[in-house]
């Protein structure tokens, strides 16, 4: 009588000539595996296609962000962004310090930056601190421009410059700050008092050594914006001719003596000021905003029809957005954009008070009690969100985020 055969002695493994393991449990995977691999120039077109679109993928990235792409940017996306360095814990996030005002809440390439009663500090987008450094300012105020923060004690003399993880210089300065501002090569300026003249702008390379000067006698010149290349900028002071408010707009550049054009508005304070990337600058008055096209020496001026201003927000790269109210108690409002053309949006309405705007190349964001309204630059309200009562201030991140600072908490929102 035969004996039945095991179903595992019925089985021949392939391509092996003598038996030596009972099931394939006991055998090594290389000797049960697919006899018949995939042939090896399909696997070299495919690996090569692969390395194509992988190339072409990141050369459109370099070439669309090619003003961004230097070896400190290139290092952060890799240790924060790719490795994720600083995790964090996530929105919304208790800021170190009792305070912080709206001059010192800002967002650097997409990262919140805070500058509170006791710290200068850069957050991830999960609230991880990528920096937080303790200075002794009692009313700091930071300006941003692509990597860098400026931060300063306004009204006193001590300044901080920072990237993203780092102190890159602090510094003093011999009369009481008025402004600063900073271009994405490092170069700075430093408005301040002067000695002997109403204002003095101070100007720095990016190793701190001092590139320019410039004194004031005529106008107590009050804030500043540097171009994007760190060679020229754009000044707004104000005095007084025959007993009316004058204001005046200069655009110094860093190769000249004399100042490159000037401009004066009667009647008007300026509250701030913005070179754009394109070379043109806005100016915000307390009556109009006044653009220039300085390579024309041209300037235009759009009036408030005696409105009130309410808040503004300037982008370098896409111009002001403007609120302003009609009512004693501002209950309702009208904002508009003013862009980096010199072209005016139209009115988009606002049923509240405007607390705090923002601005990007797509989108306008509204602030107002308790909720955040999101436009596009024709006027079309895209989405509404619902934020906490004390909220003050409002920034892009980036993409479809929004950072909200409150009296004690910053917080983040989607629109998508």
């Amino acid at each position: 009588m035969n004996k039945r055969k095991g179903r595992y002695e019925q089985v021949k493994p392939k391509n092996l000539k003598n038996r030596e393991y009972t099931s394939y449990e006991e055998a090594p995977l290389k000797e049960y595996g697919d006899s018949e691999p995939a042939p090896q120039n399909l696997t070299k077109k495919f690996l090569k296609v692969f390395a194509i679109l992988f190339i072409a993928v990141i050369a459109v990235l370099a070439l669309t962000n090619l003003d961004k792409l230097t070896s400190e940017n290139i290092y952060n996306w890799f240790q924060y962004d790719l490795l994720g360095k600083t995790e964090g814990n996530g929105y919304p996030a208790k800021f170190s310090g009792m305070t912080v005002n709206n001059g010192g809440f800002g967002v650097m390439d997409g990262c919140p930056v805070y500058c509170s009663d006791t710290s200068l500090a850069v957050l991830n987008i999960n609230a991880g601190e990528y920096l937080n450094t303790q200075h002794s300012f009692a009313n700091p105020i930071i300006k941003i421009n692509s990597g860098y923060t400026i931060a300063y004690n306004s009204g006193a003399t001590g300044y901080k410059i920072i990237n993203r993880d780092s102190v890159v210089y602090s510094g003093t300065m011999n009369n009481k700050i008025f402004d600063a501002d900073i271009a994405p090569n490092g170069t700075y300026a430093v408005l301040t008092g002067g000695s002997n003249y109403l204002s003095e702008l101070n100007v720095y390379k990016n190793d701190n050594t001092k590139k320019y000067t410039y004194s004031f006698a005529e106008y107590y010149v009050n804030s500043v914006s540097v171009n994007r290349d760190g060679t020229r900028a754009a000044l707004g002071g104000v005095s007084a001719k025959n007993g009316a408010l004058i204001s005046a707009l200069y655009i110094l550049d860093f190769e000249r003596d004399s100042y490159l054009q000037k401009y004066e508005f009667e009647d008007s304070f300026i509250y701030g000021i913005e070179y754009l990337d394109n070379g043109n600058v806005i100016a915000i008055g307390s009556s109009a905003v006044y653009f220039i096209d300085v390579e024309n020496g041209k300037q235009n001026s759009f009036d408030y029809d005696m409105k009130t201003l309410t808040g503004y927000a300037k982008n370098r790269k896409n111009g002001v957005a403007i609120s302003l109210s009609s009512d004693t108690d501002s209950r309702s409002s009208e904002v508009f954009i003013v862009d980096g053309e010199g072209k005016q949006s139209d009115f988009i309405d606002i049923d509240d008070k405007v607390k705090s705007l923002d601005l990007d190349g797509e989108h306008i964001a509204v602030l107002t009690s308790g909720k955040i309204s999101v436009y596009d630059l024709k006027g079309k309200q895209i989405k509404v969100v619902d934020v906490e009562a004390d909220s003050k201030k409002i920034c892009f991140g980036g993409g479809s985020s929004l950072y909200v600072l409150g009296t004690s908490l910053i917080s983040k929102s989607d629109f998508s």
